[in-house]
């Protein structure tokens, strides 16, 4: 993009920063607002497979613009479009994968998914810049459009667990004499093959709305803002501080954030942490401990090896700690959702809420992506590197402490208390 801007629509060099922090930002502000919308249309739709295959049209239009654009407002809607393909994406697949897989497991999966978004991030500037490179500006969209098609087939080839059950024309009767094909945790939210279509008390208010209400929802969520408002603040400041205190380029810059990003791939680990431990104990923990890093930052100041080194370790530090609470945070929301259905079976009606509280979620991390670029470019450029690092140490301290509200392990719904709430007290 940096390069892109400049050929293709004529942006004078020296502005090329702030039109790619612009593209940034209209991206992380239309996934912050579509993320609770798309939510809804993901729970009412009959399969999560349409809204999935939409937030791939999403994606394919974003492509076709930015492959024929030569101008900054074509660049823009076409980021506009990909944040659209971004929340739907994130919404849809996290709803997806917590309808396949069991609940006592869900951390660890979900941490699997943070590595491989990880993967594509560190992959996709690597690929990107060899080709564009090697064979220039259509080069690399030749290569996206393959791997959206790549996407389009595995997207149609997804087999639902409902559906799959429609295929085997299992009716309540066999499906509770089957273990093996016992309906999925989100069965409890009304679903006709559990009991609670038997017991409607579906609320008149908006699911959205009784979700947004619970403290737990509220801190979680906090939490995944602050997360996504750390990254945003190092993608503005970190290329430019490196640039002026090392007198790195553009690959320095990105090469600075490598160590950090391969923290990610540590994820299913963390979400293992956070299945046996609880989310209480993983982010009070790991928010407290990321003042440490953060604050140190301010001791970097001189070109020597030692002081680069010293960058280094603390941003690998930040990265590690902040990935470390991702996966507790995801799998509080949905904790909350089984403890207000338990609460009051059928709460959230026939369609469930799931998709609804990713929404949530994803919502509060795509605004702090909007904030953070505010924050470390206003407070780094208006008062210094030192008080930017001291006031993000700070901001991750006051975020441990409501982290003590969260779920503990004894919280946690067992497997059996699902059974019984899946088949009736009888089970």
């Amino acid at each position: 993009m940096p390069t892109a801007v400049v050929d293709r629509a004529g942006v004078p060099y020296q502005d090329r920063e702030y039109w790619v922090s612009v593209l940034l930002m209209c991206e992380a502000a239309v996934a912050c607002i579509c993320c609770p919308i798309f939510g809804y249309i993901v729970d009412v739709s009959p399969t999560r497979q349409f809204p999935y295959l939409l937030g791939l049209i999403l994606l394919g239009a974003s492509m076709v613009l930015l492959s024929i654009a030569h101008t900054m407002n074509v660049f823009i809607v076409a980021r506009l479009l990909q944040g659209g393909a971004t929340a739907m994406v994130a919404v849809a697949g996290l709803a997806l994968l917590t309808d396949s897989v069991a609940f006592d497991n869900l951390g660890q999966v979900i941490g699997y998914l943070g590595s491989s978004i990880a993967l594509g991030f560190l992959l996709g500037p690597l690929l990107g810049g060899l080709i564009y490179d090697a064979a220039g500006y259509q080069a690399v969209f030749a290569m996206a459009f393959a791997i959206v098609g790549i996407d389009l087939l595995m997207r149609i080839a997804v087999i639902e667990k409902k559906v799959a059950r429609q295929w085997l024309h299992e009716d309540s009767d066999s499906t509770h004499s089957h273990p093996a094909s016992r309906p999925s945790r989100y069965n409890t939210f009304g679903n006709p093959s559990g009991p609670a279509d038997s017991m409607p008390s579906t609320s008149k208010k908006p699911a959205l709305l009784l979700i947004a209400r619970q403290p737990r929802v509220l801190i979680s969520s906090w939490a995944l803002l602050v997360q996504g408002l750390l990254y945003s603040a190092f993608d503005a400041t970190i290329p430019v501080f490196v640039e002026s205190r090392f007198h790195w380029g553009p690959l320095g810059a990105g090469l600075t954030f490598l160590p950090s990003a391969l923290t990610a791939l540590f994820e299913p680990y963390f979400g293992h942490l956070s299945d046996r431990y609880g989310a209480r104990k993983i982010t009070v923990t790991g928010f407290t401990l990321l003042t440490i890093p953060l604050a140190s930052l301010r001791f970097v100041e001189q070109n020597t090896p030692a002081h680069i080194a010293l960058l280094l370790t603390l941003l690998t530090l930040t990265g590690l700690l902040i990935n470390l609470c991702i996966p507790a945070l995801y799998v509080e929301t949905q904790q909350v959702l089984e403890d207000m259905e338990r609460e009051q079976p059928g709460l959230f009606g026939k369609k469930g809420a799931v998709a609804q509280a990713f929404g949530v979620q994803t919502m509060a991390q795509f605004l702090g992506l909007f904030v953070g670029p505010l924050w470390g470019g206003f407070v780094e450029f208006q008062f210094g590197w030192k008080n930017m690092s001291w006031t993000l140490a700070l901001l991750a301290g006051l975020t441990a402490i409501p982290m003590l509200w969260l779920s503990d392990d004894g919280h946690v719904v067992t497997m059996a208390e699902r059974e019984r709430l899946v088949n009736g007290p009888g089970a």
